[in-house]
């Protein structure tokens, strides 16, 4: 019988999955309300996609630490995590696609086609084929730029492992590196938001080469190193730093207007989406058996990431102005999709990890 983890990250994961799926209805639909601009603004105070990557940077490291020298564990445990999913989700994307008559079976032959297909199972999964930009936003499904930015990572880190860290991974050593790595980041993140590219193409790859991101995952990691030390300072305090974090964006983005997001590369944002790193790992661990009790073991946030957006593509080539009521029946439309994601695809292959 498998051990039940005691954490909460299950939640966590859920909580921010939920927000980018309300951020995204709120931002791609139509309501004609005045609420409507009023809840993205509350909600873009957390940003799932930066939550995401803390976890991983936690996570992820101490899963290569711990299987550094065995690989082949390493990489079978991430892709079945991510690739079956991932590949029912493209099926799913194709299916919606014919319905809305914006690929034909003739695009089967086409080379463009073939091309966009690979790109969605190999770590280039934020290319788009030209010809579906009229569907939806404009993309097939947008959000899988971040699987493309996650990919990355977790081929990063062995190869960090096997030369930095072959010799020498003292407590200091590893602090230094993901500290030094971590400011390699904020330049390139700064140095990319400067240039103008006449390729989109060139844009769009420069744009999710995990250096632009990279800072965020140092973040979890360098807390996951040192956690020993601060986890007396986490550890059931995560509505102490929940309102620190609010206060914070309260005070210096709201009130002063001194950064627009935690995006932004600047001392401010960096400052933010480190309290929110901090408030995101002490609310795993405080009262840690909340997940269990309410998620019972189920872990949908991966599936309603990955379907939401064909979903509401799906929707939006439709009518792009809704009700509230229809908006809430599409979401709920993606929950349901998400679970039976999880239940007869994610959950069966995570019995073949090692």
């Amino acid at each position: 019988m498998k051990s039940v983890r005691v954490n909460n990250f299950d939640l966590i994961r859920l909580v921010a999955a939920l927000q980018v799926l309300v951020y995204h209805a709120l931002t791609h639909f139509n309501l004609n309300s005045i609420y409507q601009e009023k809840i993205r603004a509350a909600i873009s105070y957390f940003p799932g996609v930066p939550i995401f990557f803390t976890i991983s940077g936690f996570l992820i490291y101490k899963s290569i630490e711990r299987n550094s020298h065995d690989l082949k564990r390493y990489f079978k445990n991430r892709l079945i995590r991510i690739f079956p999913a991932l590949f029912v989700c493209l099926i799913f994307t194709i299916a919606l696609l014919l319905l809305s008559n914006e690929l034909t079976f003739s695009d089967f032959f086409s080379g463009s086609f073939w091309l966009w297909i690979a790109a969605q199972l190999s770590i280039f999964q934020f290319y788009k084929m030209p010809s579906l930009a009229t569907w939806g936003v404009g993309h097939p499904n947008g959000s899988l730029w971040s699987i493309s930015v996650e990919l990355q990572y977790y081929f990063f880190l062995p190869l960090l492992f096997l030369s930095v860290f072959k010799w020498r991974r003292t407590r200091l050593a590893q602090n230094l590196t993901f500290l030094f790595l971590g400011l390699l980041s904020l330049i390139y993140a700064s140095y990319q938001k400067t240039i103008i590219l006449e390729s989109e193409m060139a844009g769009n790859i420069m744009g999710v080469i995990l250096f632009n991101y990279l800072y965020f995952f140092c973040i979890g990691i360098l807390i996951y190193i040192n956690f020993d030390i601060i986890s007396k300072f986490l550890k059931n305090k995560g509505l102490l730093w929940l309102v620190l974090f609010v206060a914070y964006m309260l005070i210096f983005r709201n009130w002063l207007g001194l950064f627009d997001n935690i995006y932004e590369v600047s001392t401010y944002g960096v400052l933010g989406a480190t309290l929110l790193a901090l408030a995101t790992i002490s609310l795993t661990y405080t009262a840690p058996s909340v997940s269990n009790k309410i998620l019972r073991g189920n872990d949908i946030s991966y599936g309603m990431y990955i379907f939401h957006m064909p979903i509401f593509n799906y929707f939006i080539n439709q009518q792009k102005e809704i009700s509230w009521e229809k908006l809430i029946f599409i979401c709920a439309i993606v929950i349901c999709v998400a679970y039976l994601s999880w239940r007869f695809i994610e959950k069966k292959m995570l019995q073949f990890k090692l």
